[in-house]
């Protein structure tokens, strides 16, 4: 009777999955041959010619997502169930990939267009005049730290959450349809637990185990926590863009706690779970390759002469 949740795992797997794999790996190799002398001259993403820093930091976020992409195929395609140490890898990397992404956007947005604490801050309407330079201080220096701890409180949020292991439910999945339910559990459930050891028709080989929501839910707010809390010094020590960076940082960080908290814990369905994470991540990289593509376009007559 597991041949709705069978059909979501095929979909899982075989479409979606792979369509962020695909994307991925697509994605790093155009970062990567932009920043080649034999750059090709069409390129939907054209990178400077010596990487800046958060063209640096932007890559290497997207390497540390696709790492943590890798994990996941070794567990669908490799072992055919869960495991808790590429899990654990997985999250990790997953986390350190969004702050950084996050950092290297800001990054992008502050020098080309906010420049924040610089004397062409683009901030200098709103506080008429800009005060950075005197006794004062930047005047958004307190605003910052009062951002600051809001992400830090918000990151002692997800530990009160359970962190008991969490089991897939085929039943939630069973097809209206009795023949066909009969066929699948007469015909080809025999042969899946003859040729795969780790299949069930229980759906106990899918899961997520209490040390991976321990990490995810537990230490990696603490570290976006610590992150703020060393964000609130450095803004307390008016550095400002030490601050902020960090401040970001730790944001994007606990961004990827609370994404989790959002699919698995609300719905409590780690199969639907997983269809929205990985139509999350898709859009992440479609919305990356966008982001790319618009903020390092060439100049229009640079790239007519590159056509010719």
């Amino acid at each position: 009777m597991d041949l709705g949740s069978a059909l979501m795992a095929v979909a899982i797997s075989l479409v979606f999955k792979l369509m962020v794999l695909g994307l991925g790996a697509r994605l790093l190799l155009r970062m990567y041959r932009a920043q080649r002398p034999e750059q090709p001259s069409r390129m939907w993403i054209m990178l400077p010619d010596e990487p800046t820093p958060e063209v640096r930091i932007l890559w290497w976020s997207l390497v540390l997502f696709y790492i943590s992409e890798l994990t996941c195929g070794i567990e669908i395609y490799v072992l055919f169930q869960s495991n808790a140490y590429l899990e654990g890898v997985h999250g990790v990397c997953s986390a350190l990939g969004m702050g950084l992404f996050a950092l290297g956007a800001y990054l992008v947005f502050d020098k080309r267009m906010l420049r924040f604490s610089s004397r062409r801050c683009a901030l200098r309407g709103v506080c008429r005049g800009c005060t950075v330079e005197d006794e004062e201080g930047c005047r958004f220096n307190h605003l910052l730290v009062l951002v600051a701890t809001f992400v830090a409180l918000a990151a002692l949020f997800p530990l009160r959450v359970s962190t008991e292991q969490l089991n897939a439910d085929p039943s939630a999945y069973i097809l209206p349809f009795e023949s066909l339910n009969a066929w699948w559990d007469a015909t080809l459930v025999p042969w899946l637990q003859a040729n795969i050891a780790s299949y069930s028709p229980s759906g106990t080989a899918y899961f997520i185990p209490r040390s991976v929501l321990t990490l995810e839910f537990v230490v990696l707010p603490l570290v976006a926590f610590a992150v703020s809390v060393a964000a609130i010094f450095r803004l307390r020590r008016r550095e400002l863009k030490q601050g902020t960076k960090l401040l970001v940082f730790a944001a994007g960080m606990l961004c990827y706690s609370y994404f989790e908290l959002l699919i698995y814990k609300t719905t409590a369905d780690i199969i639907f779970g997983s269809l929205v994470h990985e139509l999350a991540e898709l859009w992440f990289l479609l919305a990356a390759a966008e982001l790319l593509r618009i903020t390092f376009r060439p100049p229009a007559a640079s790239k007519e002469a590159a056509n010719e």
